[in-house]
């Protein structure tokens, strides 16, 4: 029988077990801020989203009520009220900005706009979306 003596590495394991929690924080620390930025960008995405889809609303809407919109001197887009209310509740600060750019061709732009106040670096603050389509 072998006779191993432990006297000089008796400090070598805790050595190693204190890198070991070392890194292995260091690690969960990056992953902790990595989750804190996916779920950053994914309320960004969201808002987006909604504003792309609010702003392809009102411009179907506004197509299918084109007699409306063009009407004899108006040229405006139909329910322009009704639509920033919807987009005040739909995203933080929401508005909503539709005009026919060309009564002629029937050309509307819309602008829909939110605060992100998640952005940082942003000068305004603000994020917008602009559509602009011939109805």
């Amino acid at each position: 029988m072998q006779v191993i003596n432990i006297g000089k590495s008796r400090g070598v394991t805790l050595i190693e077990v204190l890198v070991a929690v070392l890194v292995l924080s260091i690690g969960l620390l990056g992953l902790a801020a990595l989750q804190g930025f996916s779920l950053q960008a994914g309320q960004s995405a969201y808002h987006r989203t909604q504003a792309t889809n609010l702003a392809y609303e009102i411009a179907d809407f506004a197509r299918l009520n084109r007699s409306q919109a063009m009407q004899s001197g108006v040229c405006d887009v139909p329910m322009k009220d009704e639509w920033s209310n919807f987009a005040a509740t739909q995203l933080p600060g929401g508005t909503v900005t539709a005009n026919m750019t060309d009564c002629e061709l029937g050309v509307v732009q819309i602008t829909v706009s939110w605060d992100e106040d998640r952005i940082a670096d942003a000068e305004s603050g603000g994020e917008s979306v602009v559509v602009e389509t011939r109805i």
